[in-house]
């Protein structure tokens, strides 16, 4: 027999008992019989239990429990012990039993109608487990609770809108901080009417991403992607730009449209500028690598090489190493060149296949941004990997 299935026996045969026995008195009662100390349902189950039928005699004991102010604890702890187990059905016809009961109080009916709608999440029933948490919010007991599993219902069913509305309120009536999620949330919203090409649209629902976290990357990367796309490249920049206060650890996610913006903006200067501030601001090696391209350009392979070299010695890093062969290559003797090349395949090969983010929480690593994390499901978890695998 199961293990859970034994405990679950062991916490309802006392119970099914005494039930059993209330049952079985009160039919006979009924009939003006003699009263029989069992009632026949209880007979029933110990036959399953007894034929090695235990899923029977659980489903049997729970039919026979009455559900009063002495047994709905127990009948509430049964339900969760179900729903854990992955028995929500059982979890369901459970806590449905207690809120048909007239007689309980209206604190455990609350309680059976929380737990019936957590039963009906857990299945994906999304509907009908809104419907009573909505009801729910008129109950403080339960408001703040409930507000948080419409929250997770919301963002699993990709509700933006209702998402950031529901975060609101628990910001501001249960005084939780949730600006950073209702950010994400409206930048959601600003990416679905990007793909639509609703720019106007877009950027307005942007700004109240920023109202609501001042601070948000994503919200910064997002607006300047909209009005490089729109190409306002001045604007681009400027919105760009903020996440060197914001937090410089994403302005790689950046640079290629920043080098663009002051490209079309006939603009080099500028953008050298941009990228000593950043690196004097504490930017990785994709803006020295930026930095040394530019400097290759109007100075040489060599200027280039010995400013990627300076950066090599204080802050090691495989993506600044690849860099700085591929520029040794081409001015290497023939009997070097060869290994050179061999050591740059090597080295490009083992940036390639490192993670370039990691979730600060739970760990979870990858190639390419997340802004919840997949495996904790936090937001804003996920950082650039620093230090000689990243920047």
């Amino acid at each position: 027999m199961n293990e859970w299935v034994l405990i679950v026996i062991l916490v309802l045969l006392p119970i099914a008992v005494f039930s059993g026995y209330r049952v079985g008195k009160k039919q006979s009662l009924q009939k003006g019989t003699k009263p029989s100390s069992l009632s026949s349902n209880y007979v029933k189950g110990l036959n399953y239990l007894l034929n090695e039928q235990p899923d029977k005699a659980v489903d049997t004991f729970i039919d026979l429990l009455q559900v009063d102010t002495e047994t709905v604890d127990t009948h509430l702890a049964l339900g969760h012990l179900f729903r854990k187990r992955g028995e929500v059905d059982r979890a369901i016809r459970l806590h449905q039993n207690i809120i048909a009961r007239p007689q309980l109080s209206k604190e455990n009916h609350n309680q059976a109608l929380y737990e019936l709608a957590v039963d009906y999440q857990a299945v994906g029933m999304y509907d009908r487990a809104s419907n009573l948490f909505n009801k729910l919010l008129a109950e403080p007991a339960h408001k703040k609770d409930s507000l948080h599993q419409l929250l997770n219902i919301h963002q699993a069913t990709r509700d933006w809108e209702n998402a950031a509305s529901t975060a609101e309120k628990l910001e501001i009536v249960m005084g939780e901080k949730q600006a950073q999620a209702i950010a994400h949330f409206y930048c959601e919203l600003a990416s679905e009417k990007k793909d639509k090409k609703d720019i106007k649209g877009a950027l307005a629902t942007i700004k109240k991403a920023l109202s609501a976290n001042s601070n948000s990357v994503r919200a910064s990367l997002l607006q300047g992607d909209l009005y490089f796309e729109d190409g306002n490249h001045k604007a681009a920049i400027k919105s760009y730009s903020n996440i060197i206060e914001q937090d410089i650890a994403f302005l790689p996610e950046a640079l290629d449209n920043i080098s663009s913006a002051y490209s079309e903006r006939k603009d080099i200067k500028g953008y050298y500028k941009f990228l000593k501030l950043s690196l004097e601001k504490g930017a990785g090696v994709s803006a020295l690598i930026e930095l040394s391209k530019l400097t290759q350009e109007q100075e040489g392979d060599k200027a280039a090489a010995e400013i990627i070299g300076a950066y090599l010695e204080d802050k090691p890093s495989l993506k600044g190493l690849h860099q700085l062969i591929s520029l040794h290559i081409e001015h290497a003797q023939d009997s070097a060149r060869a290994s050179l090349q061999l050591l740059d395949s090597i080295v490009e090969k083992l940036v390639e296949r490192k993670p370039r983010y990691v979730c600060h929480n739970c760990g979870f690593n990858g190639r390419i941004i997340h802004w919840q994390c997949p495996s904790c499901k936090d937001w804003s978890s996920i950082k650039p990997i620093q230090g000689i695998e990243g920047e």
